[in-house]
């Protein structure tokens, strides 16, 4: 009897046993399957790489053309009403020798706004030097075709050289121009020896006016290079 208990007795112990062994092993599969390994964790906290941004195709300069490219200026062309000057072509002024300043603008663009000041430091340095600038008004709205606007809007920007508009964009379909605001430099001959579309470069537009009055035979002796913008 003694015999039989003891059997059984080490029958349940080594079952015990065998099952604490089973229980051992499934657990360490388990922690084995939940944990990430070294490398799996750098990845895991690792930044993604950034995708290259793609390299920017310079925009093109509408500017950059030789002066042989520009050619003979177009005529004034579909004009409307005039401001502070008696109408007037582009012929006369060069059969009288003079440099001629076309500057495309309209009164409520600020690029054109911003403009203004250096225009009028221009005419106030260079119109008794053979330089006529002449502001060509195309409107972007319906209201700005409106003369009084013009004249109302001249006066406050205190703008004393000759205005033209060009309600009807024949102009400015003449110059095949595209921008607001845009300047295009006529020598005495009638060519088109430089333009600028746009804000900036005025040292660059002033340095080309002195440029062309000289050919010209303007004397500049006493008249300083230098941008300084007229306000008011």
């Amino acid at each position: 009897m003694r015999i039989r208990t003891f059997l059984v007795a080490a029958v349940v112990m080594t079952m015990v046993v065998a099952l604490a062994i089973i229980a051992a092993a499934c657990g360490a599969a388990e922690t084995a399957s939940t944990a990430s390994s070294p490398d799996e964790s750098a990845a895991a906290v690792s930044p993604p790489q950034a995708a290259a941004a793609p390299a920017k195709t310079p925009a093109p300069d509408p500017t950059a053309a030789t002066a042989a490219e520009y050619g003979t200026a177009p005529e004034l062309d579909k004009t409307g009403g005039w401001i502070n000057s008696d109408p007037f072509t582009l012929a006369q002024m060069r059969d009288e020798g003079k440099v001629v300043l076309v500057d495309f603008w309209t009164y409520t663009c600020i690029n054109c706004i911003r403009t203004l000041p250096y225009v009028k430091s221009w005419h106030d340095k260079y119109a008794d030097s053979g330089l006529v600038i002449l502001g060509v008004h195309t409107p972007e709205f319906e209201f700005e075709k409106l003369y009084e606007n013009v004249v109302e809007a001249s006066g406050e920007f205190g703008l004393e050289y000759p205005i033209v508009q060009d309600n009807d964009f024949g102009t400015w379909r003449a110059f095949n121009n595209k921008y607001w605001p845009a300047k295009y430099l006529i020598d005495r001959n009638g060519k088109i020896r430089y333009r600028h579309f746009g804000e900036g470069k005025y040292e660059e537009t002033e340095l080309k006016i002195r440029e062309i009055l000289g050919e010209a035979g303007y004397e500049l002796g006493d008249i300083s290079a230098g941008v300084q913008p007229v306000k008011g």
